[in-house]
């Protein structure tokens, strides 16, 4: 195989053999399940969350065999208390994984299409969180971190895919919330859609620019108007 051209033909490769090698226990959340559904926005890294598990530990040898066996590929694997980190060097390109697991996760059917025929690579059937529970996670995430990346995943649930966030996700998610550099997250939903409200009041041309390498240049064009008539839905 030729080296890849670009980080998201390496994901590509990931998302096909992820599905390959561990099937239905794989299943995408975040940027790259919403690449799958046609989002502009692009991503240089993976969320996976595996399903039926209880530790990362179980987890990590069966990971470390599957990616051994690939010659030329090079990974670290680190574990803590959130998150599994792979960090992923093949064929001249880099990239990041994040794990997590669960006992279980709702999820859904879905074709690699949108990404693997862009790198002339066969399609593979993946499995993505069932939409509502991966907007929860999306508002969660959000809450956390403030990135605006993640407001604009928000806009694209709710404007593009019509989606209806979990409530029972999250409001376990805003009772367990993390805590991010310089973020100051809500803990309840009515401080939550109070947060929301002051960040669409705010959201002007200048700070959506902060996501210009992330998308088409014509998708900026008043993009920071529709996100927050989303967020306004949304509360």
């Amino acid at each position: 195989m030729k080296n890849f051209r670009n980080t998201e033909e390496l994901l590509a490769w990931v998302i096909n053999f992820f599905a390959a090698e561990f099937g239905n226990s794989a299943i995408l959340r975040g940027g790259m399940a919403l690449r799958l559904l046609n989002s502009p926005r692009y991503t240089n890294d993976i969320d996976y969350v595996f399903v039926p598990f209880t530790s990362k530990k179980d987890l990590k040898p069966l990971i470390e065999k599957k990616l051994s066996n690939i010659q030329g590929l090079n990974f670290s694997i680190a574990l803590n208390s959130k998150v599994m980190n792979i960090n992923i060097n093949y064929l001249s390109q880099s990239c990041q994984i994040e794990i997590n697991v669960e006992s279980k996760c709702e999820s859904l059917a879905m074709s690699s299409s949108p990404i693997a025929s862009l790198y002339g690579m066969p399609a593979k059937i993946v499995r993505i969180a069932d939409l509502p529970v991966a907007f929860a996670h999306k508002i969660a995430a959000w809450n956390e971190r403030e990135l605006l990346r993640d407001l604009f995943d928000i806009y694209q649930y709710k404007t593009i895919l019509r989606v209806e966030p979990n409530l029972e996700i999250l409001q376990k998610r805003l009772a367990k919330v993390r805590a991010y550099p310089k973020a100051k997250p809500a803990k309840n939903l009515k401080s939550l859609k109070e947060k929301l409200l002051e960040t669409a009041n705010e959201l002007n041309e200048q700070k959506i620019q902060e996501l210009k390498p992330l998308l088409p240049e014509a998708e900026l064009a008043g993009l920071h108007l529709r996100i927050a008539a989303a967020i306004r839905e949304i509360i």
